[in-house]
């Protein structure tokens, strides 16, 4: 045996111990390969706790950079990563690395959408929700049954959270469970609500205890659980399973055409959960001369450049742009706003 299988063993001795994991358990952690699709609140709690646990890869795809608002919840991030602006996914992946050298961390800094879905998400044998949207989550919903791999979704926003897991050929798809979960745009967010970080942390959790128990034993939960922190009664936990047999006319799970993926719910431009924000994405992913956008706009604004993207602060906004193109303008939730910002300081 290496010294690194021993220094492997004792890391996880504690976890190999408890009987539904067991050597045999491990060992199949340890092959899996994981995608966390967000890395704010939930995406960083799962994410670290899937590498202690000792995963074998760790994919972890986030469009974001870092702000003080997110040090409240998002676990794997300091002040100076909010200080810097640095992409969520590149600060998660250099603290990780710090946990556990030996897993293969891979940190895209991407817009998950139709166009590329299928290719970041394809090779994974697991897929985590950690996105803020249920334009995301369906798409991830779509991706996961057209590549045939189990996938867990989690939501948080006030002191409520929620977490189901749906696996291809086994369970029903999420589009099988919208009667039992909360249309878009009908319940609070976390920009009228807010959101406490102990919840977060919670539904983080139980993803990740869900992902290593389908990893290391092929079985999970069936069903969508809730939970409540500050209820009347204190915390509560309670199951639905209000969909039985998957809808016979699902068009992802029984019909198989994936709406999501062919571009239904895509957007170009939409404000961001909790950020006074818009993102706009391009018609057609593009690569961006950051150091030319930079040196131009020097003598404009603040500019602060990181590893795939640049900040550049100006009297009435911040713009965060990306080397594909995308761009986060602060200061507004219009989406018309946004894009006359980004036209008046950067151009088309």
């Amino acid at each position: 045996m290496s010294d690194e299988s021993g220094d492997r063993n004792d890391r996880h001795a504690r976890q190999v111990l408890f009987p539904a994991v067991g050597p045999a358990g491990q060992a199949r952690i340890r092959a899996a390969r994981v995608a966390v699709v967000g890395c704010g609140a939930l995406g960083t709690v799962a994410s670290e706790i899937l590498v202690r646990a000792g995963v074998g890869t760790l994919t972890i795809v986030d469009r974001d950079i870092v702000e003080l608002s997110n040090l409240q919840r998002q676990s794997l991030f300091t002040e100076r990563d909010a200080a810097e602006r640095r992409e969520k996914a590149v600060a998660a992946a250099e603290a990780l690395r710090a946990v556990d050298s030996s897993v293969d961390i891979r940190p895209l800094v991407k817009d998950l959408v139709p166009e590329n879905a299928l290719r970041v998400l394809g090779g994974h044998d697991l897929l985590l929700d950690a996105t803020d949207n249920f334009a995301a989550r369906l798409l991830i919903n779509d991706a996961a049954f057209s590549l045939g791999v189990p996938w867990i979704y989690g939501a948080a926003v006030g002191d409520e959270g929620a977490i189901g897991v749906f696996r291809p050929g086994v369970t029903p798809c999420l589009r099988c469970f919208l009667e039992a979960l909360p249309p878009p745009g009908s319940t609070p967010t976390c920009d009228t609500a807010g959101v406490l970080g102990p919840v977060t942390h919670l539904v983080a959790a139980l993803e990740a205890s869900e992902a290593l128990r389908l990893v290391a034993t092929g079985r999970s939960m069936s069903g969508i659980a809730r939970v409540s922190l500050w209820g009347d009664d204190g915390p509560s936990v309670r199951t639905s399973l209000s969909s039985a047999a998957a809808w016979p006319e699902c068009p992802t799970c029984m019909r198989r055409i994936f709406p999501s993926l062919a571009g239904e719910g895509a957007e170009f431009a939409r404000s961001l959960c909790g950020r006074d924000s818009v993102q706009l994405v391009p018609e057609r992913p593009r690569h961006v001369d950051l150091d030319a956008v930079a040196a131009r706009l020097a003598n404009a604004g603040s500019v602060t450049r990181a590893e795939e993207s640049l900040t550049a602060v100006f009297a009435d906004t911040a713009i965060t742009l990306f080397s594909d193109g995308r761009a986060i303008v602060k200061g507004t939730l219009d989406p018309e706003r946004g894009r006359s910002l980004f036209a008046r300081y950067i151009g088309a």
